[in-house]
């Protein structure tokens, strides 16, 4: 049985990716973050549009789920989209990512994603988190372009595990982004 050592040449790029990505999962899950019950949560406003807070979801920890805060986006009194933050850092969570975001088709292109992120930081300050992933399909053009205008730093484009949900949903590749909360 061959030594698994990583040395030089001697790994494909596909190991190497492999290696690099287990690397920052373990940077991620490192990271600090506070959470001894679900924040009170007030009406977030931009002047534009605001967050209401929805549900608050449990953590699963069968399942390694998070707990986490699901928001409506709303806009002159009706709702336009959900907005979700997770609290916490998994291996899970860096294919899947902190923040999720969905407006309403007939919403799309004014930059109500970008603003309800920006309305998301309170909450996940309150919970000492420091860096936010956001991931979204590699064929996602939209949600790239949220994370650009957040100035999120892109990462990598990875292969999804068999083992994620993303997967077994059909997604094979995720973008990977870091939005710096600090």
């Amino acid at each position: 049985m061959k030594n698994e050592v990583f040395q030089g040449n001697d790994i494909s790029d596909i190991d190497r990716e492999m290696w690099e990505v287990q690397n920052e999962i373990a940077y991620y899950n490192a990271l600090p973050y506070v959470f001894d019950d679900f924040i009170e949560v007030p009406k977030l406003s931009d002047g534009m549009i605001y967050l209401t807070c929805k549900e608050k979801t449990p953590a699963i920890p069968e399942k390694k789920w998070v707990p986490g805060y699901i928001l409506s986006i709303c806009k002159d009194g009706e709702a336009i989209g959900e907005v979700a933050l997770r609290i916490g850092y998994t291996d899970g969570l860096y294919y899947g990512g902190q923040i999720a975001y969905n407006v309403d088709e007939d919403h799309r292109g004014n930059g109500y994603a970008v603003r309800a992120c920006h309305l998301l930081l309170p909450i996940a300050k309150a919970h000492g988190m420091i860096k936010l992933l956001i991931t979204n399909n590699h064929t996602n053009n939209a949600s790239m372009r949220v994370c650009e205008k957040l100035g999120a730093r892109f990462i990598r484009t990875t292969i999804l595990p068999e083992w994620t949900d993303l997967y077994k949903e059909g997604q094979r590749y995720q973008n990977i982004y870091e939005w710096d909360v600090e």
